[in-house]
């Protein structure tokens, strides 16, 4: 069996778990993105975007993946270890790959603005995602990211509206942690409106010393004049994959 099919199989045998644990905004375009993966599988060397890595390799192993949202036992602030000098943030986890509600912030947004977890948001805010999430992704022409189209069930957003400037930085914890090699598959949306400012710190973070492969899709929407800013941070291990695809676009006179 080729390396493919067995991701294959599993959407096949596993769609509805899938779906009933995300929403129909996420699900929607999971039976499109499953179709490019299985025309194209998963890219070559010979693609200018993978010229030098053999993805495929990565996802031999076989990965355990929590499909059926199981609740993952650990307390965030007793692992977190990404802190960033002279630097006050808002604080937010995401644990594998579920928004992590348990442990918000006690500071207050801006009004209008909004960062929480993707499928919460899908369900209190639907015409937002609805105009936003997978816009900017063509899964005909990256198979991780059909891949991670197809198996993400959950994530992250940030909405900041028109000219609303939010002085204080927010930090982004991805952990992982598993007791047996892991996958995980997040999606990011980013939005600013016309005018808007925000700064969004994202560190990664393995607690346990097992194999963890994490595919991730960002997606970035600039307004005319908006500043936006990204920073990564990583403090995993060598046993970790992180494949991150990241799209942006980008009105008159925005900064990303």
């Amino acid at each position: 069996m080729n390396i493919e099919q067995q991701y294959i199989d599993l959407f096949s045998q596993y769609e509805e778990m899938i779906c009933r644990h995300s929403v129909p905004l996420l699900n929607a375009p999971r039976a499109k993105a499953m179709s490019h993966f299985k025309q194209f599988g998963f890219p070559t060397r010979k693609e200018e975007n993978y010229r030098y890595t053999d993805v495929s390799q990565f996802f031999a192993p076989n990965y355990g993946l929590n499909l059926n949202r199981l609740d993952i036992p650990v307390n965030p602030y007793e692992v977190f270890k990404c802190d960033v000098p002279n630097m006050s943030t808002s604080l937010y986890f995401v644990v594998n790959d579920a928004f992590y509600n348990k442990a918000l912030p006690n500071y207050k947004l801006p009004e209008g603005v909004i960062f929480g977890g993707l499928k919460g948001i899908a369900e209190q805010h639907p015409a937002l995602i609805e105009r936003y999430y997978n816009k900017l992704t063509d899964t005909s022409k990256d198979a991780v990211t059909a891949f991670n189209t197809t198996f993400a069930q959950d994530g992250s957003v940030l909405y900041v509206p028109k000219n609303v400037i939010v002085e204080k930085p927010i930090q982004l914890i991805n952990i992982l942690r598993a007791d047996v090699d892991f996958m995980v598959n997040r999606r990011i949306l980013i939005v600013l409106e016309e005018g808007a400012q925000a700064r969004l710190l994202v560190c990664d973070h393995a607690i346990d010393n097992v194999n963890f492969l994490s595919t991730q899709v960002v997606e970035v929407f600039a307004g005319a004049n908006s500043v936006f800013d990204l920073y990564e941070l990583e403090e995993t291990h060598t046993n970790t994959v992180r494949i991150n695809n990241m799209y942006v676009r980008q009105e008159a006179g925005s900064n990303v």
